[in-house]
């Protein structure tokens, strides 16, 4: 399964952004694995779907060898642990700011970018 990348250009200094992302990704059961003034990895399992849960549970209620499939299919894939990097790189007067997440965490990387103070509109003269 390929990571995918979100970017976005803040206002906030490259360690207080750091910071954030640690404090915002531990609220929601990842551990710091590592943590730089430039980098941070977090480790986590991602919630797993309720639907998926549920099909599961009906196939090993009424089909035994469809839950066994469900299970070693669909619920240990999504239980396997998984990376989310935090990487900020200063540029002048800003940081841009670029997430490598897995796809089941694609609200909450996005989530975190929305959370960010954004750039004042600049002036053109």
């Amino acid at each position: 399964m390929a990571d995918l990348t979100a970017s976005c250009r803040t206002a906030l200094a490259g360690e207080d952004v750091i910071v954030r992302a640690v404090q915002f990704f531990t609220n929601d059961r990842w551990r710091v694995q590592s943590q730089s003034a430039r980098v941070a990895t977090l480790i986590g399992r991602p919630k797993i779907p309720v639907g998926l849960m549920l099909l599961t549970i009906v196939g090993f209620f009424f089909f035994i060898v469809p839950g066994f499939l469900l299970y070693l299919l669909v619920i240990r894939r999504v239980v396997r642990l998984q990376n989310i990097v935090v990487t900020v790189t200063p540029v002048s007067g800003a940081t841009d700011v670029v997430i490598t997440y897995p796809k089941t965490v694609g609200k909450l990387a996005n989530a975190f970018i929305d959370s960010l103070p954004m750039l004042p509109a600049q002036a053109t003269v």
